[in-house]
């Protein structure tokens, strides 16, 4: 007789005590999706509640007051009734109905309520009231400020910058934002009088710190387009020039010189460059610099001796009859006949 097949194994063999652990860990699953399901059913009625428990009774109280003014036309004070009465969206819904002037009250009276400083910053957005903005801003956030003022402003973009840069100077003492947004301001004067002041000089070098701060200045006078005279700007401007002239480098020392306007401050360097190489700097310039000193024209007049009131020796006494020259030479010879006899009398 043929022996009987073997019966293929669906999984693996369990022993007892591991057969008794699958079947508890299924029963406490099921357990477990039970509960769950039970809550859910729980929650949904909560729910159900609470909104059968908001629906607004309007027949008696503040509601009654707020239908009755709707009903009669006055937005207005059913407007202000919501609001005391705390119902918020129900102002702005109906304000929204009352024309432009109940809605901006009721959206004031609501950013008023709320008392959040970012609900706060969406209305000053919203009325462009961003001086208020700036005014009221925490510093500590001055980027976000500035962001704001950024999207969201037009022409007072500059102005809102500086006054910025102002509250950061003054009551945060933060030089250095302060400076940013001075930049963004386009102010190059208060800029470059920060920078001049506040400027450390790199590696112990004097010179090395002034090339730094006149490059820097050169760069934002470009950025800002300042054609303005500056007075601090000319003096390290030119400084740093006559630097440049002084070893040799006439040609970037007028390049620097050209960025200034023609002032007095620079003048006499501008004069001293130019002749020192004519032929390179007519390249470079279209005309000669003005000369920096006022010229007079100096001139030497001849006028006539005037004639002595002392006749000369063997003239008369009143000075007529004698011819000039001749009474020269009288009175010479009789000065050198004099004078020999009085030599010889003495010898």
């Amino acid at each position: 007789q043929a022996p009987a097949a073997a019966v293929p194994s669906l999984g693996p063999e369990l022993d007892l005590t591991q057969a008794e652990s699958f079947f508890e860990e299924l029963s406490a699953s099921t357990e477990q999706k039970k509960r769950e399901e039970m809550e859910r059913e729980e929650q949904k009625k909560k729910n159900k509640t609470e909104e059968v428990s908001k629906v607004t009774d309007w027949s008696s109280g503040p509601e009654a007051l707020i239908k009755q003014s709707l009903l009669v036309g006055n937005l207005t004070a059913a407007v202000e009734l919501c609001f005391k009465s705390g119902k918020m969206a129900e102002a702005l819904l109906l304000a929204s109905g009352g024309g432009t002037t109940l809605w901006t009250r009721a959206r004031d009276e609501y950013l008023r309520l709320q008392g959040d400083s970012f609900l706060t910053t969406v209305g000053n957005i919203m009325t462009n009231d961003f001086s208020k903005l700036v005014a009221n801003s925490n510093l500590a956030h001055w980027m976000e400020t500035l962001a704001i003022v950024a999207t969201y402003s037009n022409r007072e973009y500059q102005a809102l910058c500086e006054q910025l840069a102002e509250r950061l100077e003054k009551e945060k003492f933060d030089i250095r934002s302060a400076v940013i947004c001075y930049i963004c301001a386009k102010n190059f004067p208060k800029t470059v009088s920060i920078w001049a002041n506040t400027h450390v000089a790199s590696q112990g070098s004097q010179k090395l710190a002034l090339q730094d701060l006149v490059e820097k200045m050169a760069v934002l006078q470009d950025a800002t387009k300042f054609n303005q005279a500056d007075p601090l700007f000319s003096q390290k401007l030119t400084k740093y020039a006559e630097i440049l002239a002084n070893s040799g480098r006439l040609t970037a020392a007028m390049r620097y010189l050209c960025l200034l306007a023609d002032d007095n401050s620079s003048a006499i360097l501008r004069d001293r460059i130019f002749n020192s190489a004519p032929g390179q700097m007519g390249q470079m310039l279209r005309s000669a610099p003005r000369f920096p000193f006022q010229t007079t024209e100096v001139r030497v007049v001849q006028s006539a001796p005037a004639r002595s009131s002392m006749g000369y020796p063997g003239q008369s006494a009143g000075g007529v009859g004698v011819n000039p020259g001749a009474g020269m030479g009288m009175g010479t010879n009789s000065m050198m006949s004099g004078g020999m006899g009085g030599n010889m009398g003495g010898n």
